[in-house]
Parts: structure tokens; C-alpha cells; sequence
């Protein structure tokens, strides 16, 4: 059965025999380049998965290579359950649409930032690990359909096959597919909305864990934008006028059908807008964090460029000066007591203390100067997290974060995910 098939690989379900039948996940992809998208890497995903061992991390199960077919092919658990299908489900919100029953709401609120709370918790504990410096892998492809969550709340990064380790021998780096050397990486990475801004602008050299760090607050800022309710007709396609402006700022909108017919589809709405290609994504960027000058975008690091200027392609084009706006505006799904930070929000050096609210943690990571941005490491000892309630994680994290707790009042993370019709 084919789960899922993109331009560069095929993923299908399929069982393996034993004491206990087990459903697992199969990729398979080509490595003859001209069978290839470049930079996708299959031979590259399972190198540097056989590497990993982390509860947030996709396990490796086995591997194979066909030579008649030239692919490679590698087993993983099936979890068919994405972090974007979640995010989508219309009450998963800390204070749901009253269009949805009472009991239903007073539910869902109850669970979201429990849920909400320790999955993005998870999401940095898996790219903490893979930032550490003994590893130093960039995912660069970091976006929630590249996130599974199990039916016991645990969640699972994957789909590594476009990630950069910095540490790699120069021969380890020649058996790839597309091998890249630090002096000529590959910039046409990441998903769009995703993406860091200089990404888009033709760098061959640059910091591959700060733009995961962007990537992480794109991310989490997206648990708390609006929900979406449009209306699509029997192919898919949407109703909705070519053009037609929305408003970020709202937690709720909701088209009204044009055909009695016309199936409902909520979407949950990115921080960013990706459907405009780079300059569109950048436009977004700019009129959202400010246009880069001097002062927000300074510095720079060793060999990488920092400045906005000397990105290769930075001159190119020109864009309207734009002032930015309050990031907590653009987050209406926001836990309540969440204040945003009002007239710091716009700047791209937050304050050295935190204050306790996911509006903060989103700030830290998106900003301009990539030295700033904050750790994947750091951002764990959050005050979000750690002045709280009490985290709530899965099993398979028990005891891996002292403070957290499998279970409170008897509810686990399995009863919390269940509210949301898991």
C-alpha cells in the first residue's frame, strides 16, 4: 500500500513477519543521479539515521539495496498519524470555535497546552540531538509533515534526506549521491514557509543549525495561528476568490459554502506565506519581522555570511521598506495570560531575561542575526516549560527529563491526544 510518493521517493506501508506482527513504514528511493532531484539523498538518510538513537527520532530498522533497480530501501515503525494533520483539527485551540459543542470545547481547551506544551517540547528535545556538537546534523526539512506523533503522544522526526553534518569526512561526504563540502552547500533547502530568510537569497556557505532555528519557531508559532475553514468541491480545489486577503490576526474564519454540495476543510494558517516562491516568502518575511538593515541584521561569523547585504543575491531585488509587526498579532490561537511582548516583539534582540510565554520562545528564534537565534538546547530550560504546570510526556521519555511526569492525576498524554479524535 502506498502511503505517500514524492519526486524523489515512495513510501508504503507493509508488514513484517515474527512472534508479533509489526506494520512498518518503507522508503525507497533511486541513487542514480539522473534518476535523482538534487539534493535529495537516500543513501545520505540512512547513513546518518544508523547514527541516531533518540526517543524523538525515527528508528532505523533495517536496510536494502536492489541493484537491478539501483534504489535504496529502509524500514521504520508506521505511524500514520503528521504533527500538520493535528494542527489542522479545528478545535485544537486553548479556546475552541463556538460553532463546536460546549462539552467538546470545554475539553479541548482543557488539553491543548498540555498537548501543545510537551509536543513542542519533543520537537526540541529531537533537534537538540542532532545539534549537539558530536553530531552537528542540520534536518534542514523541518516542518510538521516531517513530524509523526504515535497514539501515546510521542513524537518522531524524520525524513532526513536532505540534512547536512558538519562533522562528516571528506570520504564519508564522496559516497553520497550529492556530495557537498562546507565551501559549497546546497541553498535550495528546507519547505516554504519554513525556510530561513537566507536561504533565499543564494548563499553557498552558511549556518545549517540556525536555519533549523528558524525553521523551530515558524513551527511552533504555527500551534497558535488561525484556523481555517474553507470550502472545496469534489476534486479538491477551493472555492475561495483568486487573491482574496484573510486575516491572520483572527482565531477563526470561516467561508460559507457557494455549493450545498461543497465539502468543508480546515487548514491550519503558516506564519510565513510560502505559495509565492522566494521573493513572495521573503516579501512575507520582511513586512512580518521588519526589512533587514544594519541594526537588525548585523555582524559576521567567521567565513559564513551574516550580513544581509552580503548575501550573494541580497541586491537583486528591492523591497518596500517595511516596519514589521507584533509577532503575538499574528498568534490569536495564544494560551490565554500570553501578552506577547508588545513593543519588543518587532526587534531582533529580545530581552536577557524570559518571561514565562510561548510568544517569547517563538521571538527568540526568529531572528535576523543567525548567532542570536536561540539553541535548540537552550530553548528547553524555557521558562514556558519550566515554570508551568508540570510537563507532560510519553513513556519512552520517562526519567530522560527529571521534571516531567508520564502522568498527572491519573491522564496521560495518550488521553490528552484523544480529545483531538486520534
Amino acid at each position: 500500500e502506498v502511503v505517500a510518493e514524492t519526486l524523489v521517493s515512495i513510501i508504503t506501508r507493509s508488514f513484517v513477519q515474527g512472534e508479533v506482527t509489526r506494520v512498518v513504514a518503507v522508503k525507497s528511493g533511486y541513487v542514480k543521479k539522473s534518476l535523482v532531484k538534487e539534493p535529495h539523498d537516500i543513501a545520505k538518510e540512512i547513513r546518518i539515521l544508523s547514527s541516531l538513537s533518540h526517543p524523538c527520532v525515527i528508528e532505523l530498522l533495517s536496510h536494502e539495496f536492489k541493484r537491478t533497480s539501483s534504489t535504496l530501501s529502509f524500514r521504520m515503525p508506521f505511524i500514520p498519524m503528521t504533527l500538520a494533520k493535528l494542527l489542522c483539527i479545528p478545535y485544537f485551540s486553548p479556546r475552541p470555535h463556538e460553532s463546536f459543542s460546549k462539552p467538546l470545547r470545554d475539553t479541548a481547551a482543557a488539553s491543548f497546552l498540555t498537548l501543545a506544551r510537551s509536543l513542542i517540547f519533543q520537537i526540541l528535545s529531537g533537534v537538540a540531538y542532532l545539534h549537539d556538537p558530536s553530531r552537528y546534523i542540520a534536518h534542514r526539512d523541518l516542518k510538521p509533515t516531517n513530524m509523526l506523533v504515535d497514539s501515546s503522544g510521542s513524537l518522531k522526526l524524520i525524513d532526513f534526506g536532505i540534512a547536512y553534518r558538519e562533522v562528516d569526512t571528506e570520504d564519508e561526504r564522496r559516497r553520497d549521491t550529492w556530495p557537498e563540502g562546507k565551501a559549497d552547500m546546497y541553498f535550495e533547502v528546507g519547505s516554504g514557509p519554513y525556510r530561513a530568510p537566507e536561504l533565499l537569497f543564494g548563499p553557498r556557505q552558511y549556518d545549517a543549525v540556525a536555519c533549523d532555528l528558524w525553521s523551530l519557531g515558524t513551527i511552533i508559532a504555527e500551534f497558535f495561528t488561525t484556523l481555517h475553514r474553507r470550502f472545496v468541491d469534489e476534486e479538491g480545489d477551493d472555492f475561495d476568490d483568486e487573491g482574496k486577503e484573510t486575516d491572520p490576526t483572527e482565531a477563526y474564519i470561516l467561508d460559507k459554502p457557494r455549493e450545498a454540495w461543497a465539502q468543508p476543510e480546515w487548514e491550519r494558517y503558516t506564519l510565513f506565506n510560502g505559495t509565492r516562491g522566494d521573493i513572495g516568502l521573503a516579501w512575507s518575511i520582511f513586512k512580518t519581522r521588519g526589512s533587514p538593515t544594519k541594526d537588525n541584521w548585523p555582524g559576521r561569523c567567521f567565513f559564513l555570511f551574516i550580513t544581509f547585504t552580503n548575501l550573494p543575491d541580497a541586491t537583486k531585488v528591492n523591497f518596500i521598506e517595511a516596519s514589521g509587526v507584533v509577532l503575538a498579532s499574528l498568534l490569536p490561537n495564544l494560551p490565554d495570560g500570553d501578552p506577547g511582548l508588545e513593543n519588543r516583539e518587532t526587534v531582533h534582540f529580545p530581552p536577557h531575561v524570559a518571561p514565562p510565554h510561548a510568544s517569547d520562545l517563538i521571538h527568540r528564534f526568529l531572528v535576523y542575526p543567525q548567532t542570536r537565534r536561540l539553541q535548540a538546547s537552550d530553548a528547553l530550560k524555557h521558562p514556558w516549560f519550566t515554570s508551568g504546570p508540570q510537563l507532560l510526556v510519553p513513556p519512552c521519555l520517562q526519567g530522560v527529563v527529571p521534571s516531567a511526569a508520564v502522568g498527572i492525576g491519573g491522564t496521560t498524554l495518550s488521553d490528552h491526544l484523544r480529545t483531538f479524535s486520534y
